[in-house]
């Protein structure tokens, strides 16, 4: 037994230091990952991972983890909480049992199984207070307090509220923690129509806010208690006017453009209301002014539909159903039902007056369509509503008599566990006695596996020092083949400083733009281990070099599609010089100073055997009068001769500018031709 113990203990702590590296290389990976589906993924290994490192602790932050990244309110999301709730239970993790619970409750309400989610809240709150964790406690009454508003038990909301507050006023940073139970006191009341309780408790939040000098969230808050306003009529008009004064002086304070516009759109509102037609046109061209980049859609929506409500009061029929189309376009793109409805019915009446039927009865229709869906699912909820009031009620009840069913079996359950814990007994003896045989013989195996694993890793680590070897040359050659060519290049620079005839010196720089083109190759071969070369970036850096050199006053906008075409040096050399010289012709010959220029160039596969190289401009093409097979040019020569090393086919479309497509092939395939 011992021998088997020695050995499992020997093999696990071998295999512990690469788990872990793996573990640590997915943490770094998580950390960069933002799509959902790789995140779940990358989560699945590492959890894997964690449960062969035997790490409890790190299993349950990984479920936790895939529970956050997993859909609110799925299956799934409850599978992973419930499992990290299972590890922290036999570990005894008092902490990650709170948050376990806290989480699970969360997820239990918004699957409207509040019975669910109120026990294990509950849980949350008795080991927070066994431990007096008084951050947790916070956080336990401020979502017991959401699951009772939600089952209609607002009394019981704020008195957990009530609780959360008076743990937070003993907080140093009670600041913090104030914010959001306050947040959420607020909602429930103004959700059940006590509009003036829930604006005091937002008074409260601004002040935290602004003492804080935190003014985008002052001013987000500011524009809440505006709407609020408007919708209640329970405030006076100075009092409205000066809360939105304050949001437009926070959100100017920090450039907090959102913040400004809305209380810009907000305040001409207020005005409307109180007959101040001029200063409520001044806010609402002022809103207009304010740049709002991602956000502004939502934003316009809300202003047209605002100014489409001004000009109504102004009796201007067309101007109001200018800015309610606009509005009404927005929010049908949105899909915002409830302002969608009422910028149509807006319209029914504005082309009624205007003697249109047809617009009208339009907007008439999409109005009354709004309305009979939005009563249907208002009575679908409130239906809902009533039968999980009733559920909860009656699992309530079910519950007592539960408790009182578990006690007359207690004694029976105890009783049978010591017989079972005779039986394991019982079982771990024959076990013992098997193990004992087991590690003898693992013992043997080990030993000899150990030997032959010593002899072939001896032999492995000779064949990967001569591979490394290998490679190292042959980046070594790559290396100094592309340093010749350097050198070459250099030289031919030098000696076309002396070249005063025009013609021998457009002849020594395309020689020496054909030697810095297989100079490319070279140089991208030793920068990288497959022995391949990107021609998308190859082609990319090449069209920079030549753009550079033939076309400083020509306007050309270039268009590259070879991506993930790699080939290997024999491929890559004649084709990249093909490339070069096409490049290079169109440059010259093609492309005007005042013309808008265009070059494309694409590189396909067509099958197994075949790729197609495009290379077309919209220049003015190439006479039709030259013969390709006898033109005198040495670079489409060179194109030619290049083209038949690599078994293809050169043609020529004058059509639409010079389109020259090449259709060749690969080295291996050329290979088994030959």
């Amino acid at each position: 037994m011992l021998i088997a113990a020695f050995f499992a203990v020997f093999c696990v702590s071998a295999q512990q230091p690469n788990i872990q590296k793996k573990y640590d290389s997915l943490s770094a990976v998580l950390s960069k990952t933002q799509h959902k589906d790789s995140v779940i993924l990358l989560l699945k290994q590492q959890q894997e991972l964690a449960e062969a490192l035997h790490n409890t602790s790190e299993q349950i932050k990984v479920f936790t983890r895939l529970a956050a990244s997993s859909t609110r309110g799925s299956d799934a999301q409850a599978i992973y909480l419930k499992k990290a709730y299972a590890l922290a239970e036999a570990t005894k993790d008092t902490v990650a049992l709170i948050q376990t619970s806290i989480q699970l409750a969360r997820a239990y309400q918004v699957k409207n199984e509040y019975t669910q989610a109120l026990s294990h809240v509950n849980n949350s709150l008795k080991l927070s207070e066994e431990t007096a964790n008084k951050i947790t406690m916070i956080e336990g009454y401020s979502v017991r307090a959401n699951i009772n508003n939600n089952i209609s038990q607002k009394a019981e909301a704020i008195k957990d509220l009530n609780s959360a507050k008076k743990i937070a006023l003993q907080l140093p940073e009670k600041e913090e923690q104030l914010i959001p139970i306050l947040k959420t006191q607020s909602f429930i009341y103004y959700s059940n129509g006590q509009y003036k309780e829930g604006l005091a408790i937002l008074d409260e939040v601004v002040a935290l806010y602004e003492n804080a000098e935190k003014y985008r969230s002052s001013s987000i808050w500011r524009n809440n208690k505006a709407m609020i306003h408007l919708s209640c009529a329970c405030v006076s008009i100075e009092e409205q006017k000066e809360n939105l004064y304050t949001s437009i002086k926070n959100a100017k304070k920090i450039n907090f453009n959102a913040g400004e516009a809305y209380a810009n759109v907000h305040l001409a509102r207020v005005l409307k209301s109180e007959n101040k037609m001029d200063s409520a046109y001044f806010y609402l061209e002022e809103a207009s002014k304010i740049q709002l980049g991602r956000r502004s859609k939502s934003f316009n929506g809300y202003l047209n539909q605002t100014k489409g409500d001004f000009w109504a009061t102004k009796n201007n029929a067309n101007q109001a159903i200018k800015y309610f189309t606009k509005a009404y376009d927005i929010w049908d793109e949105l899909n915002v039902l409830k302002d969608k409805q009422y910028t149509a019915k807006a319209l029914a009446d504005f082309y009624q007056r205007k003697n249109n039927p047809k617009e009208a009865y339009k907007y008439l229709e999409i109005y009354t369509k709004i309305k009979d869906s939005a009563f249907s699912k208002q009575k679908v909820e409130e239906l809902k509503e009533i039968e999980l009031t009733y559920e909860f009620e009656k699992q309530q009840y079910k519950d007592s008599i539960q408790n009182a069913e578990a006690l007359a079996v207690l004694d029976l359950k105890q009783q049978n566990e010591l017989q079972e814990e005779r039986h394991v007994q019982q079982i771990l003896l024959g076990l013992f006695v098997v193990a004992l045989a087991l590690g003898g013989f693992a013992y043997y195996a080990y030993q000899r596996k150990k030997k032959t694993s010593k002899i072939l890793d001896e032999k492995n680590k000779i064949i990967e020092k001569a591979l490394q070897e290998k490679q190292l040359l042959l980046k070594e050659v790559h290396h100094r083949v592309k340093n010749n060519f350097q050198i070459v290049s250099s030289l031919l620079e030098l000696q076309t400083k002396g070249i005063e005839d025009e013609k021998a010196l457009d002849l020594a720089n395309e020689g020496k733009n054909r030697v810095k083109s297989m100079a490319l190759i070279h140089q991208k071969l030793y920068q990288n281990d497959t022995g391949l070369i990107d021609f998308d970036e190859y082609i990319n850096v090449l069209v920079k070099e030549l753009s550079y050199m033939y076309a400083s006053d020509k306007k050309v906008a270039t268009n590259i599609n070879t991506e993930n075409m790699q080939f290997d040096i024999d491929t890559a050399i004649p084709l990249g010089l093909i490339v070069n010289e096409l490049i290079t012709n169109a440059y010259k010959y093609a492309f005007d100073a005042a013309a808008d220029n265009t070059l494309n160039i694409s590189i396909n596969k067509l099958n197994e055997d075949e790729y197609k190289l495009v290379v077309a401009d919209n220049g003015k093409g190439i006479d039709d009068a030259i013969d390709l097979a006898k033109v005198k040019s040495l670079g489409l020569r060179l194109v030619r001769r290049l083209t038949k090393q690599l078994q293809g086919q050169f043609t020529l479309d004058n059509t639409k500018g010079a389109t020259f497509e090449i259709i060749f092939k690969d080295t291996q395939k050329r290979a088994l031709l030959d």
